[in-house]
């Protein structure tokens, strides 16, 4: 019973899959001509990169810290 059953799974698989074989062989067949034209890549040049400034680099500490109130002790 064991050796029916096997080779009744092995038989279903074999058939489905030589059906499924069949199919993509078609879809592919007309696939092709379904597919739109292709359109050209527009090909841009990389943006500039810009220096990042440093917004606290041209305050003195004290200004700094008047800035973020704090007291500078001295």
């Amino acid at each position: 019973m064991k050796n029916v059953l096997t080779t009744f799974v092995s038989a279903m698989a074999l058939s489905t899959s030589i059906v499924f074989a069949g199919h993509m062989e078609d879809k592919n067949k007309s696939g092709v001509k379904n597919l739109p034209p292709a359109e050209p890549v527009l090909e841009t040049p990389a943006p500039k990169r810009t220096k990042t400034s440093n917004d606290y680099g041209k305050y003195t500490p004290a200004q700094k810290a008047s800035i973020v109130a704090l007291k500078v002790a001295k």
